[in-house]
């Protein structure tokens, strides 16, 4: 099942594959911190790197959403997680076991947005657990029993942190625009009103040159606490990419206002980082699904034509699509 290195599928052939090795490197280093030394570790780090390889290529041939990998991605992200696991000769059965993969996985998944690489890694986790349970009630299945219970809560957890991962920027912590977009189609196909500000930082790029990137990180971390500050529980607050937020609130564009005015307050103040106090503004697009026949694209498009409206007109407002 597991297939010969072919050559990597994201980010460019060579880091890719430096990648995915390093990852494999790691899985074996921390295998041997809780207790097992592969009896041969050139093949043991030549499986582990051609499992990660055959998930990467398994999840690049499948372009489903988060919820929507196919049924045979999923049984074949799980046999290369059951072929890890027995292709180890004598790895214990403990979940302690278990971790070393999952932090492997974590270090190997893609920089970019990869939703089918995220699940289908955390189905090939739950094989290798599973290959582990087999062998260890067949070894012990009266005294597991307990032991299998826990290890099943930690791989549940673990795949809610690959879930996670798939979901949401990895900078601010904030959701990213896969759950952006299928919250703005459940409120759609509820119909429910919805309006949805976007809002970008004026003069970013200054701060980014003047500063350097380690405190362009630090702002957007600090606009994100805010955003989050003055929004409701209810609201989706995301990172769309660079500069720009969206926020989703239920309600008319009159709810939209409020929201947009509170935003352009917080920003304005003063961001005490850690080398500078830095002040920056932001511009606000707003569009509703009141305002014609919309789908999360379009909806975001025109939000975007209003907030360049803003930005047109000196910054630090918000304007309303036309």
């Amino acid at each position: 099942m597991i297939l010969r290195r072919s050559g990597a599928t994201r980010s460019g052939p060579c880091d890719r594959e430096r990648t995915l090795q390093r990852a494999a490197d790691q899985y074996l280093k921390l295998l041997a911190a809780v207790g097992y030394t592969a009896t041969d570790p050139v093949a043991a780090a030549e499986l582990a790197t051609d499992f990660l390889c055959a998930l990467d290529r398994i999840s690049a041939t499948d372009n489903g959403s988060i919820g929507s990998v196919d049924s045979e991605s999923i049984s074949a992200a799980q046999a290369l997680g059951h072929e890890l696991a027995t292709g180890l000769p004598g790895l214990p059965t403990s979940s302690r076991f278990v971790g070393p993969l999952a932090s492997a996985l974590l270090l190997a998944a893609p920089t970019e947005t990869a939703s089918a690489w995220a699940l289908l890694a955390g189905h090939a986790m739950a094989g290798y657990a599973e290959a582990l349970t087999e062998r260890a009630l067949g070894e012990h299945e009266t005294i597991l029993r307990a032991a299998v219970a826990a290890r099943e809560h930690r791989i549940s957890e673990l795949q809610d942190r690959l879930h996670h991962a798939a979901t949401h920027d990895r900078l601010t912590g904030l959701p990213n625009r896969t759950v952006l977009e299928e919250s703005i189609l459940r409120s759609m196909a509820a119909g429910r009103p919805l309006s949805l500000l976007l809002v970008d930082l004026d003069g970013f790029k200054q701060i980014n040159d003047l500063h350097g990137h380690g405190i362009g990180d630090e702002l957007l971390i600090a606009v994100a606490e805010r955003l989050r500050a003055v929004t409701g529980p209810d609201d989706c607050v995301c990172r769309y990419g660079g500069d720009e937020f969206v926020i989703t609130t239920a309600g008319t564009e009159d709810a939209a206002r409020l929201i947009a005015d509170r935003i352009l307050i917080e920003i304005a103040l003063p961001f005490p980082l850690s080398t500078a106090l830095v002040h920056v503004r932001a511009s606000i697009g707003i569009a509703t699904t009141a305002d014609g026949d919309h789908n999360p694209v379009t909806l975001i498009h025109a939000a975007d034509r209003a907030m360049y409206a803003a930005k047109s007109g000196g910054g630090h407002r918000y304007r309303t699509e036309p």
